[in-house]
């Protein structure tokens, strides 16, 4: 009886705790955070439950809605324009590693920048990833689960996540960097 009765106070207070507790912690620490953004505009709800790196290089415009579980890489810039809606499990990364390194695999430490832009008024499904670059135009609506990988215009619907070759690195050189042991993981401990 006391076993039962354990659980079901485990389960009544981890519902308790996701339920209320956490998103008030999210909102504390973003509220700590908030000053550290480039521009954090008016009435700006994160849902919880996420990751932010770089917020100096980030803009937030008014009346935008973020969902559980984003991650916001900064690095490179990223502007969100006013009354756009992020759904969850959206990842908008502005840098990416260089991978054309000539002295280590997968890539080096360096980052290769390049702000994203997204319009007002856009909205963005849930396990969207946007890459390093793109601009999203006004209005702009992406679908549950694409990848953009390029520029979106004004109003336009994009879904899906289409796959394409755009290219190999040099086959003797990463030949030569496997041989040697050359890994960015052997120096690199944060990454």
């Amino acid at each position: 009886m006391k076993r039962r009765l354990f659980k079901y106070m485990a389960k009544k207070l981890a519902a308790f705790y996701i339920a209320y507790l956490e998103p008030e912690i999210q909102s504390y620490v973003l509220n700590i955070k908030r000053k550290n953004f480039k521009y954090f505009g008016e009435n700006v709800i994160f849902k919880g439950g996420g990751e932010i790196f770089h917020e100096e290089n980030i803009s937030i415009y008014n009346h935008v809605r973020i969902g559980r579980d984003y991650f916001l890489m900064g690095i490179g810039g990223i502007e969100i324009g006013e009354g756009t809606i992020i759904s969850r499990n959206v990842c908008i990364h502005s840098g990416n590693h260089d991978f054309k390194s000539e002295d280590y695999l997968p890539y080096n430490t360096t980052y290769i920048k390049n702000k994203i832009t997204i319009g007002k008024g856009v909205w963005i499904g849930q396990n969207v990833n946007i890459l390093p670059g793109v601009t999203i135009g006004d209005g702009a609506i992406i679908g549950m689960g694409t990848t953009v990988a390029k520029d979106v215009a004004k109003g336009e619907i994009v879904v899906g996540g289409a796959f394409r070759s755009i290219g190999f690195r040099s086959s003797s050189r990463l030949e030569e960097l496997i041989a040697n042991g050359k890994y960015i993981s052997k120096t690199e401990k944060n990454i």
